[in-house]
Parts: C-alpha cells; sequence; structure tokens
C-alpha cells in the first residue's frame, strides 16, 4: 500500500470518527411490529405482512365512524437519559377526511405532556386524505425535568381511514451533540478550506504535482463521504445543527475538486510544456 493511499484511509478513518461524534447520543433503538406481537406489547392495531418489494411489517390501524384514539405503543421504563428524544418512523394513510394525528404521551413523575403531528407540512405533518409512505417525527425536549418514566404512542383519527406504520425508532439527543455537531462543523469546513486553498497556491506555482491529484481525488472522496452521511442524518430525523454542515461541506468538497481537475492537469502540463521549450532554446 503506497503512503498516499495509506494517508487516505487514515483521513477517512477520521472523519467516520467525527461523523460517529457529530450524530453521537445513546443508540436508537428500534420498534418491529412484528417481534412486538410475538412478545405481546402491541396495544392496538393489526400487524400486517410487508407490503411487495417491502422488507417490513406494518402496523394497520383502521377509523371508527365516530373517530377517537388508538394506543399502538406504550414503553414502560424507556431509559431515556438525554433530555430531548423522539419516536419517529414512516406512515402512509387512506381515506381520512378531517385531521388526523400521531400522537405521543410522556409521562413523567410530576405530569403528563405530549406531542403532535399536526403540522402543514414535514415529518411532523398532520394527517390527512391519502398518503404515500413520508417520514413522521415526534420529539419531545424534558431538559430539566427528570427522565420519563413512560411514552404512549397513539393514532387519532377523526373518523374512517385507514393508517399504516412501518417500523418506529426511538433516538436520544442530548445539547452537547448539538454544540459538537457546530464545533465538528467548524472544524471540518476549515480544514477543507485550508486543504483547498494550498491545494490552489501549489498549482499555481507548478509545484508537487501528484500530492496536487492525490489531494483532490482524496478530498473528493471525502466529501461524497460526508455528503451520503449528511443524507442519512436527514433520513434518521437528525437536527439541523448535524445534517447541514454535513451536506454542505460534503457538497463542496465532493464537487468543486472534480471540477477543477481538468483545470489542474492543464495547469501542470501547460508548466511542463514550457519548461521544455525553454530547455530547447537553452
Amino acid at each position: 500500500m503506497t503512503s498516499s493511499r495509506r494517508n487516505a484511509g487514515r483521513t477517512l478513518l477520521s472523519l467516520a470518527f467525527l461523523v460517529a461524534v457529530t450524530t453521537g447520543s445513546a443508540a436508537p433503538r428500534e420498534y418491529k411490529w412484528d417481534e412486538l406481537q410475538k412478545a405481546g406489547q402491541v396495544s392496538g392495531g393489526t400487524v400486517m405482512p410487508p407490503e411487495p418489494g417491502s422488507s417490513f411489517y406494518r402496523l394497520k390501524v383502521a377509523g371508527s365512524k365516530g373517530g377517537g384514539s388508538v394506543t399502538v405503543l406504550t414503553i414502560d421504563r424507556p431509559g431515556i437519559t438525554a433530555p430531548r428524544y423522539a419516536l419517529s418512523g414512516q406512515v402512509r394513510y387512506e381515506g381520512i377526511d378531517g385531521v388526523g394525528y400521531l400522537e405521543l404521551w410522556n409521562h413523567f413523575p410530576n405530569g403528563q405532556y405530549f406531542s403532535r403531528t399536526l403540522g402543514e407540512t414535514g415529518p411532523m405533518q398532520r394527517l390527512h386524505g391519502t398518503s404515500v409512505w413520508r417520514s413522521f417525527t415526534l420529539p419531545f425536549d424534558a431538559t430539566g425535568a427528570p427522565p420519563p418514566t413512560r411514552l404512549v404512542f397513539n393514532v387519532v383519527l377523526p373518523g374512517p381511514g385507514i393508517v399504516y406504520l412501518g417500523p418506529v425508532t426511538l433516538t436520544e439527543e442530548s445539547h452537547q451533540a448539538d454544540r459538537t455537531g457546530a464545533l465538528t462543523g467548524g472544524l471540518v469546513g476549515g480544514l477543507v478550506g485550508c486543504a483547498g486553498a494550498l491545494i490552489g497556491v501549489l498549482t499555481s506555482l507548478g509545484r508537487a504535482r501528484r500530492f496536487v491529484m492525490a489531494a483532490s481525488i482524496v478530498l473528493s472522496v471525502l466529501g461524497t463521504a460526508a455528503f451520503a452521511a449528511g443524507i442519512a442524518a436527514v433520513a434518521r430525523s437528525q437536527p439541523y445543527v448535524v445534517y447541514y454542515p454535513l451536506l454542505l461541506i460534503g457538497f463542496l468538497a465532493a464537487v468543486i475538486p472534480l471540477g477543477l481537475l481538468p483545470a489542474i492537469r492543464r495547469r501542470y502540463e501547460d508548466i511542463e510544456l514550457r519548461m521544455m521549450r525553454s530547455h530547447d532554446v537553452g
């Protein structure tokens, strides 16, 4: 393995570590409906087999004429240690006339509080009409409060209609994660900027061609990895401070070096050609 490849590998490992720290909190816990059914933990609804082309079991919840709330999952002693957490997953629905929503009741020693998907758009969008599979999230900020003792997940419908739920995931997020994400984004952005400046200076001077070419390729690879990590963070409903630096820095680091590679090659070729001509003249 060449020295440049070893350095690239070390840099990739460093990026992976930074991404892990940025998105880090407690490991997410996934709740699959078929496994919950076997454990007798499905409170309401009907567990359905995967749709064609899908790999996960669904929970079907049918609304009644008078409407109402259906409890589908109760998590006792969730073991949450961070001040902020969220229950998220995928939802699909059909024929909902009126406004329905997903609801998470958070039970604390001093009271009960809820989160509801009543937004107009986004992962907290209300349930209305018919929709293909889309993401939802039910976040809660318990800063300053003791950990919750119970979480209750409900589907609330105004009347007839059908709601399908995919597996749901409980994730935790601390304020430290926000600070770490911002710090990491600034650090990585600064490193990318310095690397770009160094590549530009060396190219203009016609020095270190191999290093410049290798650095441009490595930077593009790292940018692609960061952009992919940003997409994964969005899919996992990570906060803005986590996914935005990854997407922005990843896009710039992936696209700009690749776009400049032809110009960099021409620059070094022109310099080499001038040197050859000067030797011929001499």
